[in-house]
């Protein structure tokens, strides 16, 4: 990785928070970065209470780029991934997102991975950022099984599936990425920034000043 440290914000949007597969891959990957990769790394639990909306603005703001960890529920993220993108909607295109790269890293029973990882990094592709190559991973319960299964046989049918080792690759990717310079992107026209004062908004009606249309 680059010897030059960069600030890794890992957002774990697991619905178990720590105690989680993601939360398992979350704590893996801030130990690859920081002791092998020798980068500063932040850890957002999105289950925790979170700060106020410019408290995680600025947190945000001083990052370089993005390790995105969730599991799969009915094919789509976690309703706490889902409100942490519904808030930081109003960050689109600002420093807290523009011209920073994005990695994921899905867990899932068998099925869906891959279609949440895809939406995932066209959300924050959305948001500002941009996607690395191979920066995707998707760990599954029947993957793991399989490769146990077969481990040790001279011709592995499981070879190429993916294990928790691949994070590495992944990290590798969003490190470099992060490195490069940002002030060579240009922004789609966009709403001029506001951020809204107060807590974090949790639960309950959220209005984070989309126009309204129909009355």
């Amino acid at each position: 990785m680059t010897p030059t440290a960069k600030n890794i914000l890992i957002i774990n949007g697991s619905l178990r928070g720590v105690n989680s597969n993601s939360g398992a891959v979350a704590k893996e990957a801030a130990h690859l970065l920081v002791n092998e990769g020798k980068q500063q790394v932040t850890l957002l639990t999105l289950t925790d209470p979170q700060p106020t909306i410019r408290e995680v603005y600025d947190l945000l703001a001083g990052c370089d780029g993005f390790l995105v960890v969730t599991g799969v529920y009915w094919n789509n993220w976690s309703s706490a991934l889902q409100r942490f993108v519904e808030v930081t909607t109003a960050f689109e295109n600002t420093p807290a997102f523009f011209g920073k790269p994005v990695a994921c890293a899905v867990t899932m029973d068998s099925v869906g991975g891959i279609e949440v990882a895809a939406r995932l990094q066209a959300v924050f592709g959305g948001l500002g950022c941009w996607s690395p190559p191979c920066s995707t991973v998707v760990l599954s319960r029947t993957g793991q099984e399989a490769m146990e299964a077969s481990v040790g046989k001279e011709e592995d049918p499981n070879e190429d599936v993916w294990r928790l080792d691949d994070l590495h690759i992944v990290l590798q990717n969003l490190v470099t990425a992060a490195a490069m310079p940002r002030n060579n992107w240009v922004a789609w026209p966009h709403t001029e920034l506001i951020i809204p004062d107060g807590p974090w908004p949790d639960k309950g009606p959220l209005d984070m000043g989309t126009p309204r249309f129909i009355r």
